[in-house]
């Protein structure tokens, strides 16, 4: 067989080829091309939202009782680390930023949204841009009971960026919800999940406050850990749906946004008069579902919230026709209420004076009451009583001390609670803990500042079994409190 010299290349090309096996490339899948828009949607949404985040940096005033004050005669001879600051503005000692979270910037005029536990006992604080600029500013105005607090930069630029605010009542079960803030202060961290829910309640347990709160969050599988708090939770739209508040142990996939719908209507309210002001009617309350009493005084009644208790000289003791313990409450001005969550969000919210009509359940007959709520105490306990003046944290009995940034410097920790004393008979003592340790995580959850300390205390559930990391003698232990037993009060 005669070849030519080019038949011959030809041959040899076609023959390697082969064998390395370079076939044409297969065209993608609609699979493939799927995936890569919705990653094209994740990253502009990032880049979209990001330049309207900030970080949060503040000094928080250490309210430490056991510190010796200057004027103590002892003030001289006692460690550095037990005395009183001088906190006057004519000191000169620089700010310690021992706290750190995340805002939203809400407009032009330099405010921004985050959380009350954030910037609370604020001494100063410090916002940083995406751009790396950074400014001072103060609290304008803030709300324990919604967790959110306003403030406002000190000469903001002309050219600041703001979040585009969007509408939580549409927010469905099921979409992608996109996290953006400073966890553990890895600044402008980016994650994503789904809304897990919405409408969520009882995330804070009554004794720790949540009968004040106002809880409606919703719930997220978005990571978010110490440091997003006060950052958006942002629809695939790249519009703020949530503020991040709460977490439910770290990497438990289990977080709580406030809705923007709620953080808008009370953080307008901050903006004009410095604080939200909320009405009261002066009742203790229950869900109906939860007491079998009632359920067999009204047979046939689903849903609806009881009158456990009426305030002495409260609104609610001066209702026309007069109320009772065990009435139930089924609506307020025609709007239904299922749960306590329902009428504290109806009640609350009205201007206090409004004359509310209550839609109301005594055994065998209904009829409506006629109540002027008004404004809530600022002194008001969960039990509807004055509250009583706090003195050190205290946890599980336990009296506790928060550890300043320079303290757990020289433990050579992050940070932590130290135990200064706790019931001998009470269940952190039966656990192992002794007066001396300091706590650096209860239940998987780190400290690293007093802001830290105090979420983490507020969303343990005391009734279940608590996990500590105690640092003992330059040693670290793992402590189990077991669960109360419901035949003891020593919880």
């Amino acid at each position: 067989m005669n070849l030519s010299r080019t038949s011959m290349v030809s041959l040899v090309m076609a023959g390697s080829l082969a064998c390395f096996g370079e076939d044409a490339p297969k065209p993608p899948s609609k699979a493939r091309e799927f995936a890569r828009i919705l990653n094209e949607a994740f990253k502009e949404v990032a880049d979209e939202v990001s330049p309207a985040v900030v970080v949060i940096d503040v000094a928080q005033r250490e309210e430490d009782e056991m510190a010796v004050p200057p004027d103590h005669p002892w003030f001289n001879f006692v460690p550095e680390r037990f005395r009183k600051r001088d906190r006057s503005s004519t000191s000169q000692e620089p700010p310690e930023y021992n706290g750190q979270g995340s805002g939203i910037i809400m407009d032009s005029e330099g405010r921004i949204l985050t959380n009350h536990h954030v910037v609370e006992q604020a001494e100063r604080i410090r916002v940083r841009l995406r751009d790396g600029r950074q400014f001072d500013a103060e609290v304008k105005g803030t709300d324990e009971q919604s967790d959110l607090a306003v403030l406002q930069l000190r000469n903001p630029p002309a050219d600041l960026p703001k979040a585009r605010l969007g509408d939580s009542d549409k927010v469905r079960v099921g979409e992608f919800a996109i996290a953006i803030g400073a966890p553990f202060r890895l600044d402008y961290t980016v994650t994503f999940g789904h809304i897990s829910a919405k409408g969520r309640n009882s995330v804070v347990p009554l004794g720790m406050g949540g009968g004040l709160m106002d809880q409606d969050f919703i719930q997220t599988d978005a990571s978010i850990n110490p440091g997003n708090s006060g950052g958006p939770l942002v629809n695939i739209e790249g519009e703020v749906i949530g503020v991040n508040s709460m977490i439910r142990g770290l990497n438990s996939g289990i977080s709580f946004s406030v809705p923007i719908n709620l953080a808008r209507e009370i953080s307008s309210r901050l903006i004009k008069e410095g604080r939200f002001v909320r009405s009261w009617l002066g009742v203790n309350i229950a869900a109906l579902r939860e007491s079998e009493k009632v359920q067999t005084l009204v047979p046939g009644l689903a849903d609806g919230v009881v009158i456990t208790r009426i305030v002495p000289s409260g609104p609610a003791s001066e209702a026309k026709p007069a109320l009772e313990p065990n009435d139930i409450i089924t609506s307020v001005d025609g709007r239904p209420v299922k749960n306590p969550a329902e009428l504290r969000a109806v009640v609350t919210r009205k201007a206090p004076g409004t004359e509310l009509t209550l839609e109301v359940h005594r055994a065998d007959k209904t009829f409506t009451s006629k109540v002027s709520p008004q404004p809530m105490p600022d002194d008001l306990a969960s039990n509807g009583e004055p509250r009583k003046k706090s003195g050190p944290p205290r946890f599980l009995g336990m009296v506790l001390k928060p550890l300043s940034e320079a303290e757990a410097k020289e433990q050579g920790i992050d940070g932590g609670a130290m135990v200064l004393d706790l019931p001998e008979e009470g269940r952190a003592a039966k656990a192992g803990l002794k007066d001396g340790d300091i706590i650096t995580e209860i239940n998987h959850q780190g400290i690293g500042s007093p802001a830290d300390f105090r979420t983490a205390i507020q969303q343990v559930d005391t009734e279940k079994d608590v996990v500590l990391v105690v640092r003992r003698k330059a040693k670290e232990v793992i402590l189990v409190i077991k669960a109360a037993d419901p035949e003891r009060q020593d919880r």
